[in-house]
Formats: C-alpha cells, structure tokens, sequence
C-alpha cells in the first residue's frame, strides 16, 4: 500500500485546476486586511499549532513517510480532506455569522467536532480553540456568540471577522499556516532539510490553491471526509514511546 493510500485511500487530486481559477472573493486586498491575514496566519500566533502534528509523527514513526515524495503525497491527501471538511465548514461559519445566525454557528460547530475522529485529533481542535479565545478576550472581544464547546474553526471565524477579513482570504491563511506547520514537524522528525521544505512549499502552492477551490464548490451533502490513514496512525500515536508533538 502506498503512502497516498493510507493518507486518504485512491483519493484523486484536483491538481488540473489552476490557481488563477480560485475566486478568492475579492480582487484585490488592501494593506491593513494583508496585515491583518499575515497576523492571523503567522506561526507566531500564540495557539499551540506548533505542539500538534495531526497524526504525522505517528506516520513518520511508522514508516509511511520517510521522503519529500512521500510527504509530498500525504500532505496533498490531508490538503484534500480539509477542503472536503473544514475549509467548506469555515466558509460556513462565516456566512453564518455575517447573517447572526447562530443555529449555523452551533450546528455547523457540532458537525466540525463530530468529524474529530480520535481522542487527539478532538483534543487538538479543542486546545486550540480554547488558546484562540483566551488572545481574542486578550484583546477585549466579546467571545459569547461561540457554542459552549467551540471547535477551532468557529473561533476561528470569529478572529477573521474581528480582523476584518473576508471568508476566503481567511480560509486561504489557515490552509497556508496549516502546511508551515506540517513542514516544521516533517523537518524535525524525519529529518527533513530547509530546503526541501522550501522546495515542498512552492510545489504543493498551486496544489493547495487547487484543493481550495474545490472547497468553495462543495454542497452540504458533500461535506465530511474520513482519511483512514490518518486516523490509524493518530490512534497509534496515542501510545507511541518517544514523541515531540502531543498529536
């Protein structure tokens, strides 16, 4: 079995759309709302995403990923599973919002969480979104529109709104800082050079330009992806021996 199939299992990708496809919403961004996705997407951003993994050290641990071709595979799955699940969703919670409509903010909340398939992966979702609310009532926010138990990407759609930030460009930032991080764990575990990232981030642009336009034409029916690879290996991680990352 190769490593794409435990990733996502034949999952085939989107990679003929183009990134002058994406209809980002907007045509241009000024400079305040470029400021405002840089901080909002920067690894500095005090919520932990560099303490998670999402299953690939476990992967890593396991054998399935010991390349930059390998990781190129699994991260472009993981790419495709987010634009079928929490991208859609994100783009969602940020309708819901601008309409306050809180019953899409709960249930589309719930549906995120219900999708967390191991203990970490929720854990994981739940820590960070718990961090990002604790930076937004730093910065005086009114945090009460937010389900009782929120999932990141809620919170998340909060923090665009509060920054002034469209759903799209939004959604684009967490896919970029999403894959920084996954290459910041792949450089520490497999190990994985600064170049190679670098080289991996270039290469899996347009890759995730590609997936996220998928992302903004998915119906409700289609929302909810399962990668059993992932899932396995997040399973696995639980009990791993020598860990860097608590997922």
């Amino acid at each position: 079995m190769t490593v794409m199939n435990r990733a996502i299992m034949n999952i085939n990708s989107p990679t003929s759309v183009q990134a002058n496809a994406v209809q980002t919403g907007a045509t241009q961004i000024d400079a305040s709302q470029l400021l405002a996705l840089l901080h909002l997407s920067s690894p500095a951003l005090p919520i932990g995403g560099f303490a998670y993994s999402s299953g690939l050290e476990s992967a890593i641990e396991l054998g399935w990923v010991t390349n930059e071709a390998e990781l190129e595979s699994w991260l472009d799955g993981m790419l495709q599973a987010m634009a079928h699940l929490d991208i859609p969703v994100l783009l969602r919670l940020c309708a819901a919002r601008i309409n306050n409509d809180a019953q899409q903010i709960v249930y589309w909340n719930d549906f995120l969480r219900a999708n967390r398939e191991t203990y970490e992966l929720l854990f994981e979702d739940d820590q960070q979104a718990l961090a990002l609310v604790r930076l937004l009532q730093g910065q005086q926010l009114e945090v009460d529109s937010l389900p009782e138990e929120p999932a990141f990407m809620s919170v998340y759609s909060l923090a665009a709104q509060h920054f002034g930030l469209s759903a799209h460009w939004a959604a684009v930032g967490y896919l970029w800082s999403w894959l920084e991080n996954q290459l910041t764990v792949a450089s520490k575990t497999i190990p994985l050079g600064q170049t190679a990232a670098q080289r991996l981030l270039v290469l899996l642009k347009p890759i995730l330009l590609a997936h996220f336009a998928v992302a903004t034409t998915l119906t409700d029916e289609q929302l909810g992806w399962s990668l059993p690879g992932q899932v396995h290996a997040s399973c696995l991680h639980e009990s791993q021996y020598s860990r860097l990352f608590r997922s």
